[in-house]
Parts: structure tokens; C-alpha cells; sequence
């Protein structure tokens, strides 16, 4: 008797790829059950499965291997699947980085900033909105702010002025 497709990837549940498009039972990998978190049922087997990408909405494979590391190295929840192909999870993973960074440095640079650190500020904030298509106006100001600042800065070093 099979159990949640001990045997045969076949029988697996379907839950586990659940908004599949495609799956490839030819690319199956047996998976060490003992190295996954779960509940109820776990994943016998691991086989490529096509998704589409709920940001880009292009098709993409998630690999069986993909699915061993998941499940078996990260230790993700044996229930979870991809929403997003690798390169906007990529892209999300790059907009997470940069307002981490931002928030991480924002203050002090705004009160003692190099010129280089406010302009790394600025890009950053620039970035975001290129990404988002919009960003809080709070960061819109703090960017005006760091240019002036930069623009006083550049400004008094070419005059020799410095304070």
C-alpha cells in the first residue's frame, strides 16, 4: 500500500505542488524524509514542477533538485512553493537589501555623512522608486535634503572654504 506516494511519485498529494502547470514525473528524486520538516505528510519524492510567476507571469521550473535543497538543506516547510521565478525573487531579495541598508543608515549619514554616503542615499532611494514606481514622500525629502547638503559641500570645497 502506498502512503503520500511512498512508492510512486504518482501518488504524491497534490497540495504539494499546488498551481503546477506542468509536473515531470521522469525527473523524480527520492527525498530523505528525515530531513524535512512537516506534519502530516512528507514529501517522498521531489520532480520538476512548472509554475507561473506571479509577478513577471512568465513559466518557470522549479527543479526537483531545488526542491531537495529547499526542503532538506534550508529546512523550508515541506507544504511551500514558489510564487515567483529566481529572478524576481532576485529582485525582490534586491529591493529587501536596500531598505534594509537605507533604514540601517539613513540617520547617520543625513547628520554626518560623507558626500559619498549621502550620494549612496540618494541612489538607493533612486533605486527604489525606479523599482516601486513610487516611494514615501519622507524619502523623497530626505533625497532633496542630501543633494543640497552634497551640492553645499562640493560647493564650499571648490571655494576652499571649508567650515
Amino acid at each position: 500500500m502506498d502512503v503520500f506516494g511512498d512508492t510512486d511519485p504518482r501518488l504524491m498529494p497534490v497540495h504539494f505542488f499546488g498551481g503546477a502547470v506542468h509536473l515531470d514525473h521522469a525527473s523524480a528524486i527520492r527525498a530523505d524524509i528525515q530531513k524535512q520538516d512537516y506534519s502530516v505528510a512528507p514529501r517522498h519524492w521531489y520532480l520538476d514542477a512548472d509554475f507561473q510567476c506571479a509577478t513577471c507571469h512568465q513559466e518557470f521550473t522549479w527543479t526537483a533538485s531545488e526542491q531537495k535543497a529547499w526542503f532538506e538543506k534550508y529546512r523550508f516547510w515541506i507544504d511551500c512553493h514558489p510564487r515567483h521565478c529566481k529572478k524576481c525573487r532576485a529582485a525582490k531579495r534586491r529591493l529587501q537589501e536596500l531598505r534594509w541598508e537605507y533604514d540601517s543608515t539613513v540617520a547617520t549619514t543625513q547628520r554626518n555623512g560623507t558626500c559619498d554616503e549621502k550620494r549612496r542615499i540618494v541612489a538607493i532611494i533612486g533605486e527604489l522608486r525606479d523599482a516601486l514606481g513610487s516611494v514615501p514622500q519622507k524619502m523623497i525629502d530626505t533625497a532633496e535634503l542630501l543633494q543640497r547638503q552634497i551640492t553645499r559641500e562640493e560647493e564650499q570645497n571648490a571655494s576652499g572654504n571649508h567650515l
